[in-house]
């Protein structure tokens, strides 16, 4: 009876712990990785992603000329300053094609492209913190100017948004964006960010993080959400009418032509949102590579 009675426990605790086991991490159906040609200096090189759950394509993903180091931020979901790479992983650059699995969900997609480097550059890393300068957003002095959101709602198709070639500018010279309509769009040094249903955690860490390269920590102790509109001066060169860039933070001020100067983002976020900027020291989490192979592993 005992030996029954052990047969049986053992059986049962097999079941849980195959039951508790963590399920395979998501794969591309079929992944190519092969490096990027040489680039001509007299004529540049041209870098883009396409394709991904939430894209146009989500069944295709393609990269072309991306370094590994982009790479790696984009399986981490992580900013270019949170990463501690050997430095020729900042200039070595690969042409990506891979099938990605109907239905997968962005979550899924991040975990296949480490999946993809772990298997295919052999990459290892850690997280680790650093002590380094940040700033913490918080409220002003006379209180904020926000306005609780009353939840997104999908605009109709046909408030989609213009493509570059129509964008339209307001007397300001800011781009416009349809109401409703929520993202960042930036033409001739000057940005303007719709925001609806956002919290402020996420616009710290996503918006503010990129205008200012490094770390932002939300401490305003706001844990509702708000739709807003900010408009500032990128700080980056005028470039010709009607087109539409990412931002490049840090570059010389320089006023878009028939435009006077507008506000920096810390000016912008005082007077238009009651929010501040403030710099501090303090630990921020980041990620080491311990090793990658330069070469890929055959496709």
């Amino acid at each position: 009876m005992r030996t029954t009675t052990t047969v049986l426990m053992s059986a049962l605790i097999g079941l849980v712990l195959r039951g508790q086991a963590p399920a395979e991490q998501p794969s591309f159906e079929v992944a190519s990785i092969r490096p990027a040609a040489v680039a001509d200096p007299m004529h540049g090189i041209r870098v883009f992603v396409n394709g991904g759950p939430g894209s146009k394509d989500p069944g295709r993903f393609t990269a072309a000329n991306f370094s590994l180091f982009n790479l790696v931020t984009m399986a981490y979901e992580i900013s270019h300053w949170q990463l501690s790479v050997p430095d020729w992983m900042k200039t070595s650059m690969f042409n990506i094609a891979a099938t990605v699995p109907e239905g997968a969900t962005k979550e899924q997609f991040h975990l296949m492209l480490q999946r993809l480097l772990a298997e295919r550059f052999e990459l290892k890393v850690h997280w680790d913190t650093k002590e380094m300068s940040l700033y913490e957003l918080v409220v002003a002095k006379n209180g904020p100017k926000l306005k609780e959101s009353k939840g997104y709602q999908e605009p109709p198709p046909s408030d989609a948004l213009m493509g570059p070639g129509s964008l339209k500018r307001d007397s300001e010279g800011y781009p416009e964006l349809h109401a409703g309509r929520r993202g960042t769009l930036m033409m001739n040094g000057r940005a303007r960010m719709q925001a609806v249903d956002e919290t402020m955690e996420h616009f710290a860490s996503t918006t503010l993080t990129g205008q200012v390269r490094g770390p932002v920590h939300d401490g305003t102790g706001l844990k509702g959400k708000y739709d807003f509109t900010l408009s500032w001066n990128t700080g980056q060169s005028p470039m010709s009418a009607g087109s539409a860039s990412a931002a490049q933070p840090g570059s010389p001020l320089t006023a878009p032509p028939d435009y006077p100067s507008g506000p920096t983002i810390f000016e912008a976020l005082k007077d238009q949102l009651g929010l501040s900027l403030e710099k501090k020291r303090g630990e921020v989490k980041i990620l080491v590579v311990d090793h990658v192979e330069k070469v890929p592993t055959a496709n």
